[in-house]
């Protein structure tokens, strides 16, 4: 675990300055780190590159800011070359055109740069609030990799703004660290979101049915963990142990969603990095102790993380291939953004007991035209994230998990959430590899909105059960729930002995079409590797006509399972426009007959099997 105590900042004597004469303080030829994100000196910034006549090969470092960057044009060249430890938006295309240079690197592992010496820091520009009573300032919205930088910098010059917020935790610093002091007014920049569009809040409600009370949280940037935050109103004890967070963490923090009672470690704190919002935010963190601002190397450590439990990550991507490995700072050959902490929170999530880490996605880009699911990623993309460290991807289209899956199961998952016009090309690929079997099958069923209503638990006496449709990725599974029932539960739900079933019909019975037919699976546990207890479905026998089956393990008959079941596949077909359901019932089956009893389908001895025909007029049923 990080100890601040191996922070000493050395002692100066700070002198306040106009920022003209501070700036040029800084010697040619060196290297200068400029404070991060919101928290980006401007005023230090535009002074730096008005005096830039007085420097030549002076080389500038940072991770995303999100103000200007003029030092990085390409008439300052002679002056000022910027190394980028994460491309924003503000030197993308200087990047592109060569006139800065990337710098692939965990976020937890830039400050070592220069504890080390291996990047001698000469000059860091910072922002901070006023010097309080005890001559302590603070570094505001962004701590990350500033400390580090300052304890071993020749020169510190920070930008006082009395707009900056306040924070607490390592983010208050000594004034006497600082050598040069500029006082400059303005407004913090702000990085807003705007609202989530629909496909963003489709992947949040998928999110959030992962994330139980009591979790701790990593959430990165944009729409869709805001989307996933919109989505949280209902968890309970929520925690907070993220590199950054934004607005969107504010109205749960005051609704009381977020207490952070069940971290093991800052147990009742929000911890951070920096932050990426607007007043809004800013307003909430100002001198309010319940968040502290810590550095990168302890947020984002992984055996930090880790101590946590039931951690969980949400990250994002711009690619994926059909193995699992995940491309996140480049197009192609064209870098757009970094490593960031994606990875560092990656893997310390997977070590957390309890811990889930997402990869979130929208199916395709640029307005649909191609997936972000791929055979293989783009020539000259990088791997960010490795295929053996993916936990969960998630799109709009569902969730797979990868983790412990070979690559024929991840594959079909990955397949299976894809954008439906491009399923078939992703199978037929992995068919051409012999990745899969040449006779698997993968479905487009989401124009279907039964699946939606299919509830996602139900608690039965002392037991829990989760609910979720069954997709050919289910193979293995709805085998082991074959080979787990009695000889007898078997006969009851087939009307034969049947003693086995072959991975074809396994993939067959799977293969659900959502739009016409329906399957509800039911699990001991909410985990992506729970046992399969009961299975509810119907089959579309003729336009109107289906026939219901219902099969519930041994231990968890007798509480209610099957009648819940039974009701939910009737509304599921009346949706779907059926008019009648049937099914066939053994003599021995009785539990199952009064079910069907209870939702007043008629009974009549069978020509067919040795049991019982049973029929349901939909169009007369109405619930019990």
């Amino acid at each position: 675990m990080f100890l601040y105590e191996e922070y000493q900042y050395p002692t100066k004597k700070p002198v306040w300055l106009d920022v003209d004469t501070a700036i040029r303080k800084i010697q040619k030829g060196k290297r200068i780190l400029i404070g991060s994100g919101c928290a980006e000196p401007q005023f230090l910034v535009k002074s730096l590159v008005a005096n830039a006549d007085n420097f030549r090969d002076n080389e500038v470092v940072h991770i995303l800011t999100v103000g200007i960057a003029p030092y990085a044009d390409a008439q300052y060249t002679h002056n000022f070359r910027h190394n980028a430890f994460f491309i924003g938006h503000n030197i993308r295309e200087s990047v592109a055109q060569g006139h800065c240079d990337y710098m692939p690197i965990f976020l937890s592992e830039i400050p070592r740069l220069f504890k080390t010496r291996q990047m001698p820091i000469h000059a860091v520009l910072i922002q901070v609030s006023p010097p309080n009573a005890d001559n302590m300032v603070s570094l505001g919205v962004s701590v990350d990799i500033l400390p580090a930088a300052i304890s071993m910098a020749d020169i510190v010059i920070a930008q006082v703004n009395k707009n900056m917020p306040e924070t607490f935790g390592p983010a208050q610093i000594p004034l006497n660290c600082i050598d040069y002091l500029v006082e400059a007014d303005e407004e913090l920049m702000a990085f807003p979101q705007g609202e989530p569009d629909d496909i963003s809040m489709q992947i949040g409600k998928h999110l959030a049915r992962y994330i139980q009370d009591g979790d701790t949280l990593q959430l990165g940037i944009g729409n869709i963990p805001d989307a996933v935050l919109l989505n949280l109103q209902n968890k309970n004890d929520l925690g907070i142990h993220s590199e950054m967070i934004s607005d969107g963490v504010v109205d749960l923090y005051n609704n009381g969603n977020i207490t952070n009672q069940f971290k093991r470690i800052n147990r009742g704190k929000s911890v951070v990095s920096f932050v990426l919002g607007t007043k809004k935010l800013y307003d909430t963190i100002h001198q309010n102790d319940d968040f502290l601002f810590y550095p990168s190397e302890y947020t984002n450590d992984p055996f930090t993380i880790c101590q946590n439990p039931n951690m969980v990550s949400i990250n994002s991507a711009i690619q994926i291939d059909l193995t699992g490995q995940v491309c996140s700072d480049s197009i192609g050959t064209r870098f757009y953004s970094g490593f960031g902490g994606q990875v560092d929170f990656v893997r310390g999530v997977k070590r957390s007991l309890g811990g889930r880490s997402f990869i979130a996605v929208p199916s395709t880009a640029k307005n649909g035209s191609v997936s972000r699911i791929v055979p293989i990623l783009s020539e000259g993309a990088g791997v960010v994230t490795s295929r053996a460290d993916v936990h969960y991807v998630a799109t709009e289209y569902g969730v797979a998990y990868l983790h412990g899956k070979n690559i024929r199961e991840r594959g079909l998952a990955l397949v299976q959430i894809a954008h439906p016009k491009f399923r078939d090309e992703l199978l037929d690929y992995l068919k051409h590899k012999n990745f899969v079997y040449h006779d698997q099958k993968t479905l487009k069923d989401d124009q279907s909105k039964v699946k939606e209503d299919i509830p996602h638990s139900k608690t039965f006496q002392d037991k829990t059960i989760y609910f979720r449709p069954l997709t050919p990725s289910d193979e293995k599974a709805i085998q082991d729930f074959f080979y787990s029932h009695r000889p007898e539960t078997i006969y009851q739900r087939y009307l034969t002995n049947v003693e086995a079933l072959p991975r074809q019909e396994a993939q067959g019975r799977v293969a659900v079409d959502y739009n016409t037919d329906m399957a509800i699976a039911g699990y001991d546990d909410w985990t992506p590797y729970a046992k399969m207890v009961c299975l509810g479905r119907y089959i579309r026998q003729g336009d109107d006509v289906a026939e219901i089956g219902i099969i519930v393990k041994e231990e968890y008959q007798a509480i209610g399972i099957g009648a819940f079941l039974c009701e939910h596949l009737i509304d599921a077909a009346k949706e779907h426009g059926i008019k009648k359901l049937t099914a066939y019932v053994a003599h021995s089956n009785t539990p199952m007959l009064k079910i069907f009893k209870n939702h007043n389908f008629t009974v009549k001895e069978s020509r067919q099997v040795h049991g019982y025909f049973l029929s349901l007029d939909l169009q007369k049923y109405t619930a019990h």
